[in-house]
């Protein structure tokens, strides 16, 4: 009769080692499939990564580029004021003095005159006059 219990007992235990060998080999192919899907993901994300690297060069070489015609312009413009101005004729001390004083705004040192009074008093050296 014990013969028949341990065989009964190690038929049980076959089972479970059984299972568990299957539970085991389920776990195993869930494991490979998450590191699978992690992989794949990995190499979107790297992919992704790649691609806005790629575009951020082009845009910083286009903003490079935006820059330099900026710079190129305000030189140009620069350089056609001081052409300007150099070639502007100086106005005579007679055309200076004709200009009535109402309109003059700087004064011969290229100061700025301060505000006039209809009679044509300028108020102190050119400060606003203080109002309570």
């Amino acid at each position: 009769m014990i013969e028949g219990y341990i065989n009964v007992a190690q038929a049980e235990s076959d089972e479970e080692l059984e299972t568990a060998a299957v539970a085991g080999a389920a776990a195993v192919q869930r494991l490979i499939a998450d590191r699978n899907n992690l992989r794949s993901q990995l190499a979107a994300s790297r992919a992704a990564q790649e691609e806005l690297r790629q575009r951020l060069a082009r845009l910083h070489q286009r903003y490079i580029e935006l820059a330099k015609r900026v710079v190129a312009q305000l030189h140009h413009f620069d350089s056609t004021m001081r052409d300007a101005l150099r070639d502007k004729p100086e106005p005579s001390s007679d055309e200076a003095t004709t200009m009535p004083a109402s309109m003059k705004q700087f004064d011969s040192s290229g100061l700025p005159l301060g505000p006039q009074s209809p009679n044509g008093v300028t108020h102190g050296n050119g400060a606003l006059p203080l109002q309570p």
